[in-house]
């Protein structure tokens, strides 16, 4: 199965600087964004450490290895607790780090299944048959108090949480969701920040993705224009996976 990957991040209309970073690599099959978090610097160097030890770790995995399922499953939460690893060693050497973390979404495509990581409130959504489903899990204060009953997701009260992350990497110790479903062709994986997933509403991703058909990198831009024109507060960042 041919894999089509597109990536596109911005830092948005209110920051400075861009804290997210990402990565595709269509001859592995890998797609990743994370969202670092963080004072000075330490957000974005984070975000970097993540996506560079995970990218380094599943290229390093053996070609066989590579098309099978169980063996991709442990590459890839092994990288993610790698990652974890190397964030805790920079921010032990340096002061001005010692409080850094990043979100992180993965997916792993292999001929007919794909493989995701989630730590975090970043997001990876499937388009499939005119739907998006999302297929990570929000590890938020806000998302935990909305799955209790306990929180409005639309009232002011999560607009002022939603900051807050229940998993980082970054932590002394980290979970990691491992999820594994089909794949056919047609199938479109949207993985983002919270830049945009915070100002756009699944469907109107779709429709916007629908709406460039194959270019799928004038449809990242689309994303990253209609979260800026809502007012862009934060850095975004979009990849698109599309399976042929």
């Amino acid at each position: 199965m041919q894999l089509a990957l597109a990536v596109l991040s911005d830092t948005g209309r209110v920051r400075s600087n861009n804290e997210d970073s990402a990565f595709i690599d269509p001859a592995t099959g890998l797609a990743i964004v994370a969202d670092g978090m963080g004072g000075h610097a330490g957000g974005h160097v984070a975000s970097e450490v993540a996506v560079t030890v995970v990218a380094d770790s599943m290229r390093r995995m053996d070609r066989r290895a590579r098309i099978q399922e169980d063996a991709v499953v442990r590459a890839l939460q092994d990288a993610v607790f790698a990652a974890n690893d190397h964030i805790l060693a920079k921010a032990r050497q340096d002061p001005e780090l010692f409080d850094m973390g990043t979100t992180l979404v993965a997916c792993a495509f292999l001929a007919n299944r794909v493989v995701t990581a989630n730590v975090g409130d970043s997001r990876i959504y499937r388009i499939a048959d005119g739907a998006i489903v999302q297929v990570s899990e929000d590890h938020s204060l806000v998302a935990e108090r909305v799955k209790e009953g306990l929180l409005d997701p639309k009232s002011e009260e999560a607009r002022m949480l939603s900051n807050i992350v229940t998993r980082a990497l970054g932590m002394d110790q980290v979970q990691v969701d491992i999820t594994v479903e089909d794949l056919a062709p047609g199938d479109t994986y949207l993985l983002c920040s919270d830049g945009l997933s915070d100002l756009v509403e699944p469907e109107e991703m779709a429709a916007a993705v629908a709406a460039h058909g194959p270019d799928l990198q004038a449809a990242c831009l689309a994303l990253v224009d209609l979260a800026n024109a809502r007012g862009g507060p934060d850095n975004v960042t979009v990849v698109l996976a599309r399976a042929g």
